[in-house]
């Protein structure tokens, strides 16, 4: 696992710089996690859409005013709540998030945001730790290093699999329903595709406002939560949300759909 520490990091000038009119960043917050397998992913989606965008990885407040999306990799959550206890980063982010100031204190709209697997859960408006006998939920308690960002309308449960041992790699299928254009490209990003779940949490529950895009169904679930299948990706107009791991795997259709979708609009 990368850990890196946030105080000893300096932000390239080149990074911060504007790039080119039309041209797209897109921010991986670089904390912790599979940051750089995310970076190399984007890196190798069709040169027609490179050529719209270009990635940064994030560790300052002020590499978030510079992004016009944002991914938040795998790893850990509590881990990177406290790399990232400094300078008023989590505040920042959830500015990012909801809408709010950024370093430069100019107010801004809620941007977009990509959650994977620990993501998720900072992504998460409640989370859940575990799943009882009965199928009763057992809320986590307040972390005391802070509260999730939150944005989307999900309940997610931590380590919903179980831990690093029961680690697994299974298609999901997806889970769009509805017709046009929207609909179809949803079900060609998700359908079949080969995800990776590391102590993966799941979804539970959605909101209204929310668009449940792919079920995985585990082999060795056959009653209770999860026994015909577990939501573990998931939409609202600003935000996208998976449990599993896309940056692992040779499949660069999630990467494209977040593009197409939420950075360049298409």
């Amino acid at each position: 696992i990368k850990v890196l520490d946030i105080k000893t990091v300096l932000v390239p000038m080149t990074q911060l710089k504007t790039p080119p009119g039309g041209v797209r960043t897109i921010g991986v917050l670089a904390l912790q996690g599979a940051f750089e397998e995310h970076e190399a992913m984007f890196k190798k989606l069709p040169q027609h859409l490179v050529d719209q965008f270009r990635v940064i990885q994030v560790r300052k407040i002020e590499e978030l005013d510079a992004c016009e999306a944002l991914v938040i990799p795998g790893g850990e959550s509590t881990t990177m709540k406290i790399i990232a206890g400094t300078d008023e980063f989590m505040a920042k982010l959830r500015a990012y998030v909801h809408g709010g100031p950024g370093a430069d204190g100019e107010k801004r709209k809620p941007r977009p945001v990509w959650g994977t697997c620990a993501g998720c859960i900072m992504l998460s408006e409640d989370v859940v730790n575990t799943i009882g006998q009965g199928g009763q939920e057992q809320p986590a308690k307040r972390c005391k290093y802070g509260d999730p960002v939150g944005g989307l309308d999900v309940a997610t449960c931590r380590n919903f699999f179980g831990r690093q041992a029961q680690s697994f790699e299974a298609a999901v299928v997806a889970g769009a329903k509805g017709d046009g254009k929207d609909a179809e490209a949803r079900r060609e990003a998700f359908d079949h595709f080969p995800a990776v779940f590391i102590r993966a949490p799941a979804i539970l529950r959605a909101g209204d406002s929310v668009r449940e895009l792919a079920k995985v169904v585990h082999p060795s679930i056959t009653s209770g939560p999860g026994a015909e299948g577990v939501t573990v990706a998931a939409e609202s107009d600003q935000i996208l949300v998976t449990t599993f791991h896309p940056e692992l795997t040779n499949d660069h259709r999630i990467h494209q759909y977040f593009v197409e979708k939420f950075v360049l609009k298409i």
